[in-house]
């Protein structure tokens, strides 16, 4: 277990860093708000949608879709209201289907089950794992790009959708929630790939923060009417994973009600210089795997240069989280050769062995203290293994020896929550394009 703030003070008095300009960078967030309160009101007055008791009456049936362990929806404070509204509407707990929408993760055992919903929901509600491959998946339509929208059969024989999520910002989907309950949490396989090509996540427009001009955003928002996803309740959360605003109603409505929120409270304004070394890392609950672990350097792109140095703390409790992350990296001679294997043989699981060699393509100094990780696994991904944090400091201040002047150190935990902001403007902005 990594304490990531404190692993990031501990950094900061360090004697290592004696002679270099020190910045600790963070979004300030808001105050927590009451949950059960904020909750009651959102589902009382929806954004853009009637109540869901409104929706669900009469229909019979309810699918919940939820997400795995990698998103941090508080599941057990949220279902209660959402289920006493499809009670009061008239269908019962054997009638409610939850679907855990794992996309093209794997699925989650019985104990996760338990820890992610409650013993209570496992045994009440009707809950499955999506299967991505599944022999019964149904075609809802193409999206204007022609892709075949495949999804779980539960959603599309239930009365009423529903999907509980969280938002904020996503490496290539601009931000998670909202319409992503759909494509790609309980899309086929071959639906979730065209719509997370090379192509598509490798686009300028593919980028954290970005909606506007993001055509997986647009793809997204296809599948979602398409599959008649009908009402969400989405949160943000803080640092220390506690609610600061929920949203219900219209699943385009409500999540951008909750993407205004975080735009008016988490621009981080960064140096325009290029960090000699940033030390970071994902927090929870992103450090649950390595996989999950690359998103803060796709955050940090425009913050480093081929002089830089990064250390990533992470600890990645159930290890590497994909094993088809590795294929591209398997004998390659540098990121470059990586960066090309995917291209030329891409899975979707692939998709971080893309970001991570794009990354290494502008910085190649990733020192990774990632204990749940072995070191020939560190290594095949290009990374240098560190045994503590004390270790990576080290070899990482050993890389900064021979700087003239005083090299810039940033602090930056979580980067992947932060909307940075370099020079007073949005590092990789793309010209917007209208959504659908």
């Amino acid at each position: 277990m990594i304490d990531l703030d404190a692993a990031l003070t501990h950094v900061a008095s360090s004697p290592l860093l004696d002679g270099c300009d020190v910045h600790r960078l963070a979004v300030t967030e808001p105050a927590p708000i009451d949950l059960v309160a904020g909750l009651a009101g959102a589902l009382m007055q929806p954004t853009g949608s009637p109540r869901l008791a409104e929706l669900a009456r009469g229909k019979g049936s309810a699918a919940i879709i939820t997400a795995d362990a990698t998103r941090a929806v508080p599941n057990r404070e949220l279902l209660p209201a959402v289920v006493a509204e499809l009670n009061g509407a008239g269908i019962p707990d054997e009638r409610i289907y939850l679907v855990i929408g794992t996309g093209a993760h794997r699925a989650l055992a019985q104990h996760e089950l338990i820890e992610l919903l409650g013993e209570e929901w496992v045994r009440r509600l009707r809950v499955s794992n999506h299967d991505p491959r599944a022999a019964d998946l149904v075609s809802v339509g193409c999206t204007p790009r022609g892709n075949e929208v495949l999804v779980n059969r539960l959603l599309v024989e239930a009365g009423v959708r529903v999907a509980l999520g969280q938002v904020e910002p996503h490496e290539f989907a601009g931000y998670t929630g909202g319409r992503k309950a759909i494509l790609p949490s309980v899309a086929g396989y071959d639906t979730i790939i065209r719509s997370h090509s090379i192509g598509m996540i490798g686009d300028p427009g593919a980028r954290p923060g970005e909606l506007a001009a993001n055509p997986i955003n647009r793809e997204m928002l296809a599948a979602a009417r398409l599959a008649r996803l009908d009402f969400i309740v989405n949160i943000v959360v803080d640092r220390e994973l506690r609610p600061l605003a929920v949203a219900a109603g219209d699943f385009d409505s409500a999540h951008q009600r909750l993407v205004r929120f975080i735009e008016n409270y988490a621009t981080v304004e960064v140096p325009e210089q290029p960090a000699d070394l940033v030390v970071t890392g994902p927090g929870r609950p992103l450090d649950y795997n390595l996989y999950q672990s690359i998103k803060p350097l796709v955050a940090l792109e425009a913050l480093v240069n081929e002089h830089s140095a990064v250390a990533l703390l992470s600890a990645c409790r159930d290890g590497a989280g994909s094993m088809e992350m590795f294929e591209p990296f398997a004998g390659a001679a540098s990121p470059e050769e990586a960066l090309a294997r995917v291209s030329h043989n891409y899975t979707i699981e692939k998709d971080h062995s893309f970001f991570l060699s794009r990354f290494l393509t502008r910085c190649s100094q990733v020192i990774a203290h990632c204990p749940g990780v072995s070191d020939a696994e560190l290594r095949t991904l290009m990374l240098e293994p560190a045994a503590s944090v004390d270790d990576a400091l080290r070899r990482a201040r050993r890389r900064l020896a021979a700087r003239r002047g005083r090299p810039l150190v940033l602090l930056f935990p979580r980067p992947q929550r932060a909307l940075i902001s370099v020079g007073g403007r949005r590092p990789f902005a793309t010209a917007a394009a209208p959504t659908l």
